[in-house]
């Protein structure tokens, strides 16, 4: 009981702060629309998978002024109040999923520190990636529950191949479970991909080469890098970013630099040391192998790089990392205090619009997403030269984007610069993505007929 206690007060202590802390990015989708409700069982499930924010207040009572008083709790506060409840339970079913040993002790500890899990479990719109490694992490500690946790795993998109990670554990016979799981969410997953691949790839996404082999050692190379020391926290990462969008960023992306050969090396080392010494140690950084696959660039139905993804890796990374060290306190409490510290400044990433990209810029200022993003919160007050220096930022980091060109040529018009909107819309127009022609040149005439349009 003494080592759930220190969990929990852990986790309460670093993230108690979030509970005054705003909605960001993809929280307004989902509070702004939300989907219809049949009754309130139905209401009260939509908010905890994370698929409705709903306006309703809360009651609670306060004291205030030396009286209790009956006050409202406002959505963000109980939305984030949930977030970090589900947090706790991932880190203290950890402990349990591990064997409730120190090494899972320290596991959970270190989960519960590192910032590279807060997109996924602090943040209110990660919660469709917390849930499944709960289901997970609970059905490992409570087998004879988990025809009902691993179903509702794999129901969540990001979910689906989670199980797999169980290959080589003492909990492998569950995988039996998982072909009719599967075949019960088949319909769901497949839908879901082939919308995110119509949405969020380009041409060069669909071409399988060798440059696919090195994209997929970057990646993996990159998420375990991150996983182990988390220096860059944000929503937007530079790295192989538009790496399927134009030339210059596909050159640096298939450049094998040194993520490519941390992740080769961390590959054979794995399936070698996994030969040779098989054990829960293997398993772990097999596991996280496993677990990562499918966000590793080589089909990509998302954005190349979201820390988010590697929220369920992570948990068997830690564990791994938790038997390496366990035995110097020295070390446990240097990764501790240094993941926790990380933490504190990181998680005011969260605090509201305006932080999310004011820290993205300042943890990655590389990633012209991150100063795209800043321009477009400068455009919507109408600060239209502010966002034009921004959108500038963004083009001196990746020359040759269509929307930054785009933006920047319909900011000089509006602001009467139309000599040099046209050189700008010129260069955009000679930086069409391929397979997005039709759109780019319906932006291009929208432009020319004097509508201006800005594109996110």
């Amino acid at each position: 009981m003494e080592r759930i206690f220190w969990i929990i007060f852990v986790n309460f202590a670093l993230y108690c702060k979030v509970l005054k802390h705003k909605f960001v990015s993809d929280d307004f989708t989902v509070w702004k629309n939300p989907p219809p409700v049949k009754n309130a069982w139905h209401k009260a499930w939509l908010r905890f998978i994370g698929a409705a924010k709903f306006q309703s207040p809360c009651p609670r009572i306060l004291k205030y002024n030396g009286k209790w008083v009956l006050a409202i709790i406002k959505t963000e506060w109980l939305e984030h109040f949930i977030a970090l409840l589900i947090h706790i339970a991932i880190c203290v079913s950890i402990y349990f999923a591990f064997g409730a040993s120190r090494a899972a002790f320290i596991a959970a500890l270190l989960y519960s520190t590192n910032p590279v899990n807060n997109q996924g479990t602090i943040w209110p719109g990660g919660r469709g990636y917390a849930l499944p490694i709960l289901s997970l992490m609970l059905a490992m500690a409570v087998p004879i529950l988990s025809p009902v946790l691993l179903y509702f795993c794999s129901w969540f998109t990001i979910g689906f191949f989670a199980p797999l990670a169980l290959i080589g554990s003492s909990r492998w016979y569950l995988l039996g479970l998982m072909p009719v799981i599967w075949w019960l969410h088949s319909r769901k997953y497949t839908t879901a991909i082939k919308l995110k691949q119509k949405t969020e790839t380009f041409d060069e996404d669909k071409k399988m080469n060798f440059n696919k082999v090195i994209v997929f050692f970057k990646t993996y190379g990159f998420y375990l890098v991150l996983c182990l020391i988390p220096f860059r926290i944000t929503f937007y990462h530079n790295f192989l970013q538009s790496m399927a969008g134009n030339d210059i960023m596909k050159k640096r992306a298939h450049s094998m630099d040194r993520y490519f050969w941390v992740g080769l090396l961390a590959w054979f080392g794995t399936f070698v040391y996994a030969a040779l010494h098989w054990g829960p140690l293997a398993w772990a950084f097999l596991a996280f192998l496993i677990a990562i696959l499918p966000f590793c660039n080589v089909v990509r139905a998302n954005q190349e790089i979201a820390e988010r993804f590697a929220c369920m890796p992570n948990v068997f990374l830690m564990f791994g990392l938790a038997q390496v060290i366990s035995s110097y306190d020295v070390i446990v409490t240097a990764f501790l205090v240094f993941y926790a510290t990380r933490a504190w400044w990181t998680v005011g990433l969260y605090r509201d619009e305006y932080w999310i990209t004011e820290m993205a810029v300042v943890e990655d200022p590389h990633a012209w997403w991150a100063w795209h993003c800043r321009a477009m919160k400068r455009w919507d007050t109408q600060s239209y030269k502010e966002a034009l220096i921004l959108w500038v930022m963004a083009k001196l980091i990746s020359p040759k984007e269509f929307k930054i060109l785009m933006n920047i040529a319909s900011c000089l018009r509006l602001l009467g610069n139309s000599k040099e909107a046209d050189e700008y819309l010129a260069l955009a127009e000679a930086n069409i993505i391929a397979g997005q022609e039709v759109e780019a040149q319906n932006y291009i005439a929208e432009h020319r007929r004097g509508k201006l349009p800005i594109l996110l």
